[in-house]
């Protein structure tokens, strides 16, 4: 309820931070963790993927970046899995101005 992100003893729980906008970064690392399918789709079954903050900054593809972790969200759930995406320091400086 609330903020709280039920889950299972024996879910696989999948976390990353720091994207910084690198949209060739994030698809390597799903990837890898093996949580979306050569088309950038949703693969992870019920996997939990947990984006520790900082989407934002440096690179030029954040929109990318965050479309991307939205529709893995969608999918995820239609799949019993998670995406939880968490505010970094990077999202709070720039939800004030400083960027």
């Amino acid at each position: 309820q609330g903020d709280v992100v039920p889950c299972s003893t024996k879910q696989r729980i999948v976390s990353f931070g720091d994207v910084h906008g690198d949209i060739a970064a994030l698809q390597k690392f799903l990837m890898a963790a093996k949580v979306v399918d050569e088309k950038l789709n949703w693969c992870g079954d019920d996997t939990l993927l947990v984006q520790c903050g900082d989407i934002l900054d440096r690179g030029d593809q954040e929109l990318a970046c965050f479309y991307l972790l939205c529709k893995l969200s969608k999918q995820a759930a239609e799949a019993g899995g998670g995406v939880v995406i968490l505010y970094g320091n990077h999202e709070a400086l720039n939800s004030v101005g400083l960027f």
